[in-house]
């Protein structure tokens, strides 16, 4: 089964030349880079020229990170596709293997990376259960007070909470949008992403996955390391509030202002 790369790009040219450095040595298909119309062109220029198997494609201009990931789509590909945003390390040598063998018979799976950061610890809210607003504020003050008895009641038990990592398999209700993969033709069966989200893309995503038959699933066997270059600006708070919103009105989830 072909796997192929798909990185999302905007103004972080350093990272990604160290992302695609380590991506070039492992056995996938195809490497593709998503450009979100960054502002340094030539320099993005220049990491096509000095990675010739690399194809990437170049916005005219920007249009957010759903619509971006998108394009991967008109590319027609086949087989699995593994998103990993640009300010990411790998962590693990043979990814490709490790998909193949995740996915095989066509396994219908949205398959989550451990995500760590720089620190070595394992990233929060890498994975968890369906946002909802009342739910949410019950996980975060249990988690706050170590109520071991709530969480494991309500199946939150989450090794991030402890700062460990994912030992097996476990499916989940999302998995964050840095490092994940699943089968192209179900990400083309939903239509992508959902382009109206500015945040909270990947859970949205994740619902409607659920919706058709797909599993969400984090893995304790492909592991990276979040850089965390920010570029979405001042702007993150105001947006994430809206997304939250803005899910809760898609998919009919009442809140205490309904």
């Amino acid at each position: 089964m072909q796997v192929h790369v798909a990185i999302p790009h905007y103004n972080a040219p350093r990272a990604l030349n160290n992302l695609l450095a380590q991506l070039t040595k492992q056995d996938f298909d195809s490497i593709t880079v998503l450009d979100d119309h960054s502002i340094d062109q030539q320099t993005l220029q220049n990491l096509a020229r000095d990675f010739p198997t690399v194809t990437v494609i170049f916005g005219e201009k920007n249009i957010g990170a759903g619509a971006n990931r998108n394009r991967f789509l008109d590319l027609r590909k086949t087989g699995i596709v593994w998103f990993i945003d640009c300010d990411m390390r790998v962590e693990t040598e043979n990814v490709a293997d490790m998909l193949r063998q995740k996915f095989a018979g066509e396994n219908h799976i949205m398959l989550g990376s451990t995500i760590l950061y720089t620190n070595g610890q394992p990233m929060a809210w890498n994975y968890g259960h369906e946002m909802h607003p009342q739910r949410d504020w019950q996980f975060a003050r249990a988690v706050q007070v170590n109520d071991c008895q709530t969480l494991q009641q309500q199946g939150w038990g989450y090794p991030w909470i402890w700062g460990e990592r994912v030992t097996a398999d476990r499916q989940v209700d999302w998995v964050a949008e840095g490092s994940f993969a699943l089968m192209v033709d179900d990400f083309a069966k939903v239509g992508g992403y959902d382009t109206a989200f500015r945040y909270h893309e990947g859970q949205d995503l994740a619902h409607r996955l659920r919706e058709v038959g797909v599993e969400i699933v984090v893995t304790g066997d492909i592991v990276c390391t979040h850089l965390d270059i920010d570029v979405r600006g001042k702007a993150r708070h105001r947006e994430v509030e809206q997304s939250a919103r803005l899910f809760y009105r898609k998919h009919h989830i009442k809140t205490n202002q309904d």
